[in-house]
């Protein structure tokens, strides 16, 4: 015998054995594996000995005795199944119909039964996820006998065309094989043959037990002896065992559960009473709640300056009488108790108050009367000056001008204030402060405009003397032209809309016009060394001198000529001058001098 024939036998006595052998399995599955304290949990528990095939493709494989063509998915694109399950098959969109999941052939008789989870794809528009939606695109669940010519349906599930009810979602079934399917080598296989294409009409398989009756045992890590025991009460995180023994051969198997149960958290919270209506109340949850708490508050119609979550809180009520709060902490899915308190909530006085007068010339005299509600037992008044009192309805001089705030503080037999401020709420009047700026203030005949300007405060009317026996009620700004050289003294008299007046005076010159002298004699005497300009050091104004060529051989620097030309180290005789003067620059002489060494 060769080996490959050796190959061939081992994995046919490998089919046979599988057929025929019995082996004990068991899977528990809870209500819920995480639970709050106090909670109830039903434990479940399926299986037993004489389980012929178990699957639950949680290896993400069809699994060892199955067949597909249909290249089957594990990645739950329609959603997880049932709790306990950490993958499923899912036949999808990675082939065409007929799709076909197919076990390898078992001894089936009386007694037996398939069990597993199934679905049907409930989305229209996904592309894993399509629904089978038309009668024949439903999956039949078959059996074959030898030698596997034909196929026999043992259940199908026809769709309905409004992707709905329970098809449609994880369920469990459990299917007794029916007589006609008894032999030692019959397979069993999910069929769908009929599909819109490989994107359409999905559906998915798990947990699947192919289970023979055999005598057997179930017994509870804490005491039940049946598959599915009584609620129980766990106080802490247990562990729930259950084995299924053969009493005939002595298998077992087991399956553990685990609870995990979380602390329920308190609801515990202070809060600050009494309070005052204009003030707020500080809630600060103290319970045993975790960061990642949710706060379920209720604040009897209060209104929340600021607080989230935890808090702490501020809060505050419009009127007065006893309120209440309450809250409720849910924390990794556990509620707590409510827990409730109140806040005894007093009215506060809504502050008030009238002046005799609120403007007027400095010092000003004002009698302030106290139009709080509910009255109140103590006053406190700040009238803008650093000045204060607590009498109720007082009288205060104002010494100083100026707007002032004016502010009252009022208190109840409570402890319950309020403050009512009013800016500007008395205005003293000032004396104006009158100013006057002149540009230039020095000036030649040849452009004697001065502009006038003024920033004084408080003003409403301006009284102009510009010295020269001219007036002018311009506002602030003027021009005046002066007809005259000289100097002039200027004033401007300002007046406040409620009478009060300020003098301001400047000093203005308007210079004459430059006066030449045409000879010099520079011979350091001391007596006309140098070319005089009379009023050149007044005057803007350059100075060019040039020879009898007409080469100019001289011209003076700076804005105004100095009258500083002393002939230098020219020769006697007589030379052309020319003199640019003016603001700006707009005049012109011409003349000769002559230069004389004695």
């Amino acid at each position: 015998m060769n080996v490959l024939n050796t190959f061939l036998i081992g994995i046919l006595l490998s089919i046979v054995s599988l057929s025929s052998y019995s082996q004990c399995a068991v899977t528990s599955i809870a209500s819920s594996t995480t639970i709050c304290l106090g909670d109830s949990v039903q434990l479940f528990a399926s299986g037993g000995c004489g389980v012929l095939m178990n699957n639950d493709f949680n290896n993400q494989t069809v699994g060892a005795g199955w067949s597909s063509n249909a290249s089957p998915m594990f990645n739950n694109p329609c959603g997880p199944g049932l709790p306990g399950s950490l993958t499923h098959c899912w036949i999808g969109s990675a082939t065409d119909f007929p799709r076909s999941l197919e076990t390898i052939p078992f001894t089936l008789i009386s007694g037996c039964s398939i069990s597993f989870e199934m679905r049907y794809a409930a989305d229209e528009n996904d592309i894993d996820c399509e629904d089978p939606d038309l009668t024949d695109e439903g999956v039949h669940l078959q059996y074959s006998l030898p030698p596997y010519s034909g196929w026999t349906d043992i259940i199908y599930w026809t769709p309905n065309s409004t992707q709905s009810g329970p098809l449609y979602t994880w369920n469990q079934y459990l299917v007794n094989i029916p007589a006609a399917a008894f032999s030692t080598a019959t397979k069993i296989r999910w069929y769908q043959n009929v599909t819109s294409g490989n994107e359409f009409d999905h559906w998915g398989i798990d947990e699947i037990e192919i289970t023979c009756p055999i005598s057997t045992s179930v017994v509870w890590s804490h005491g039940p002896t049946v598959l599915n025991p009584p609620m129980v009460y766990p106080t802490h995180d247990t562990s729930y065992i259950v084995t299924v023994y053969d009493s005939i051969n002595g298998y077992s198997a087991s399956d553990t559960l685990f609870i995990n149960v979380l602390p329920v958290p308190t609801s515990d919270f202070t809060v600050t009473s009494p309070i005052c209506t204009d003030n707020f109340s500080t809630l600060m949850y103290s319970g045993t709640g975790s960061s990642a708490s949710t706060f379920n508050w209720l604040f009897s119609g209060a209104t929340v300056l600021s607080g989230s979550g935890a808090g702490p809180y501020n809060l505050q009520w419009p009127t007065g009488g006893t309120m209440w709060v309450s809250l409720e902490v849910t924390d990794s899915g556990c509620t707590s108790p409510a827990t409730y308190d109140t806040v005894v909530v007093n009215q506060a006085p809504t502050a008030s108050f009238s002046a005799d007068i609120q403007e007027g010339c400095q010092p000003l005299p004002v009698q302030f009367t106290d139009l709080s509600n509910p009255a109140g037992s103590v006053w406190q008044w700040n009238f803008g000056d650093m000045a204060t009192s607590l009498v109720q309805n007082p009288s205060h001089t104002y010494n100083s001008p100026g707007l002032f705030d004016v502010t009252l503080i009022v208190t109840t037999a409570q402890g319950c204030d309020d403050t009512v401020s009013y800016p500007n709420f008395i205005n003293v009047f000032n004396q104006p402060i009158a100013n006057i700026t002149a540009t230039p203030e020095i000036t030649s005949i040849v452009d004697p405009v001065i502009t006038f300007g003024s920033s004084s405060t408080g003003v409403s009317d301006w009284s102009w003397n510009f010295g020269d026996g001219t007036t002018s009620g311009s506002t602030p700004d003027v021009i005046h032209e002066y007809l005259t050289d000289g100097v002039f003294s200027v004033s401007l008299i300002v007046s406040s809309a409620d009478g009060c007046a300020d003098t301001a005076y400047i000093t203005v010159q308007v210079i004459a016009e430059p006066h030449f002298f045409n000879v010099i004699t520079p011979d350091g005497n001391g007596m006309n060394d140098v070319f005089i300009i009379e009023n050149a050091d007044r005057i803007p104004g350059t100075l060019q001198i040039f020879n009898r060529w007409g080469k100019k051989i001289w011209e003076s620097s700076g804005e105004s000529y100095m009258n500083d030309f002393d002939g230098e180290n020219f020769s006697d005789g007589t030379y052309y001058y020319i003199y640019t003067y003016g603001v700006e620059m707009e005049n012109e002489y011409q003349g000769t001098l002559s230069i004389m060494r004695q």
